[in-house]
């Protein structure tokens, strides 16, 4: 790996990589209407197709924490090349904005919803109430915090401290500090989820921090790249096991602690991947093209649009598709989650308003071209 040229230009690479991890999200939710552990708005009584779920469980214990490295060490990226204004002002408009947009909407909306599911009154407190719910608007309330709260100082601070250490010893930092915060979770369990919210967003703010760090050492990466725990097949030894624990547990419906295991596992193979995956992707040479493109920037605006459409669609297909097709059903709503949520965003880039809310660019008119410049 070419350190000197590390992300001197876009890369293609990476941008997909975070666009996949952020729709990996809308699998993800649809499969949450299959019988498991946790409460949902709809749940389907059909087989929970164990192996299914449990593959899904495995990329949940690491996509949101290599999110948060790649958006740090993309945060890290902007500031050092275009300064600290240009950032805070790039975060607000990219971020913070489309926040307030979408939250506008996303609770009343997901009230509505859930009251039609159940077939529940809908009352004044309700509506008011649903703002006390963030759904899937969690982690923008943390990238948020992360980004404008938080002093820029201190990233620079804990990157230096970072640069210090050993690939193993990043690794193993990652990992302790990770499950601390994870452990904070049950302290403040049950008290609402923005106080809930505090462990979660201090957890996934020592992955920013480490993906910071690792562009403002990035000098170090040749090494990095080449130690022994970036080895593939250790890597996919690790996913494995994680996937088996998770199956595991679901399978034999494993309460208490030991339901944590495939957590604790998850939270090595988190570390390992989040610098892997990096390493891995900046190499891949991929051509930009319109189609890739357009997946790189309609990946949030899907997400952030997709929760409705996935809760409402699980219930409305439950009816007429046998209950032995579990796979079929999570992958037909997944399917239409996503262009539902494809043909808001292009509406969406056709409104300057609108794009301003959700942080896009506007598609910009072509000037028409006189006449005369034609003949």
């Amino acid at each position: 790996m070419k350190t000197q040229s590390f992300l001197s230009s876009r890369n293609i690479g990476l941008d997909l990589l975070r666009a996949g991890l952020i729709l990996e999200g809308v699998l993800l939710h649809a499969s949450r209407s299959l019988p498991g552990e946790n409460g949902w708005y709809y749940v389907a009584q059909r087989d929970p197709s164990e192996i299914f779920t449990a593959l899904l469980s495995m990329f949940h214990t690491f996509r949101m924490e290599v999110f948060f490295f790649l958006s740090g060490m993309f945060s890290a990226l902007i500031i050092l090349r275009k300064g600290q204004k240009f950032f805070t002002d790039n975060r607000r408009k990219r971020v913070f904005i489309p926040l307030i947009s979408a939250y506008i909407f996303i609770p009343p909306l997901m009230y509505f919803i859930a009251g039609q599911i159940n077939n529940a009154p809908y009352t004044l407190t309700g509506w008011l109430n649903s703002y006390t719910m963030m759904h899937h608007l969690w982690f923008l309330v943390s990238l948020t915090v992360m980004s404008l709260v938080i002093p820029g100082p201190f990233y620079h601070w804990s990157a230096r401290q970072l640069g210090k250490m050993s690939l193993p010893m990043l690794i193993a930092t990652l990992v302790i500090l990770g499950n601390a915060c994870f452990v904070l979770k049950f302290v403040v369990k049950g008290r609402g989820e923005f106080v809930e919210l505090i462990p979660i967003t201090l957890r996934f703010m020592v992955y920013y921090t480490a993906g910071f760090a690792l562009y403002v050492n990035r000098e170090k990466i040749a090494r990095y790249a080449n130690s022994k725990l970036m080895n593939g097949w250790l890597i996919g030894a690790l996913v494995l096991a994680v996937w088996a624990t998770c199956w595991y547990v679901a399978h034999n419906h494993i309460n208490g602690v030991v339901k944590y295991v495939p957590v604790m596992i998850g939270s090595v193979l988190s570390a390992m991947l989040s610098y892997w995956l990096v390493f891995t992707f900046e190499r891949i040479k991929v051509k930009e093209n319109r189609i890739l493109t357009a997946i790189v920037d309609s990946a949030l605006i899907i997400y952030l649009l997709h929760y409705p459409v996935v809760v409402s669609f699980s219930w409305l297909l439950d009816v007429w598709l046998p209950d032995n097709l579990s796979v079929l059903y999570v992958l037909l709503d997944f399917a239409i989650g996503i262009a539902l949520s494809a043909v808001c965003y292009t509406l969406v880039k056709r409104s300057r308003f609108a794009s301003f809310m959700f942080g896009l660019k506007p598609k910009e008119k072509k000037e028409a071209v006189p006449v005369e410049a034609r003949l």
